[in-house]
């Protein structure tokens, strides 16, 4: 009974696209973006774009082969894509993420985030205390 119920589920999900949700992606490009020190985290933000409609989740994500000994944080600026086949808007469309970390052990001074098209490497700025 429990492996019917199970497949049943199954099915439901591959019908509405749950279970063949794509990876997340680089989006199409960075615009504008910050890294700065806020209460001992550091925080980054990018806008960007991405190709088409349909894109969820955008993110930044810390990137697996950081060059943090060298001063350099990696991040890849990704979001989710629209479904195979799916109907979406043929046109670039905004899109934002917010990152907030710990602060890095070694001396982090400069982050670089990728996209797709473009990498924008921004200094780290400690935010005054007022």
């Amino acid at each position: 009974m429990h492996a019917r119920a199970a497949f049943v589920f199954f099915l439901i999900a591959v019908a509405t696209g749950v279970a063949c949700a794509a990876p997340a992606t680089l989006v199409y490009r960075i615009d504008r973006a910050t890294a700065t020190i806020q209460h001992n985290r550091l925080v980054v933000a990018a806008t960007g774009a991405v190709s088409t409609g349909g894109w969820a989740n955008p993110q930044l994500r810390l990137h697996e082969a950081s060059s943090a000994e060298a001063g350099m944080l990696e991040v890849e600026f990704v979001a989710t894509p629209p479904r195979l086949r799916a109907a979406v808007a043929q046109a670039i469309l905004p899109v934002s993420a917010r990152l907030a970390a710990r602060l890095p052990h070694s001396g982090v001074i400069q982050v670089k985030i990728m996209s797709q098209t473009n990498v924008v490497t921004i200094p780290v700025t400690q935010l005054s205390s007022r």
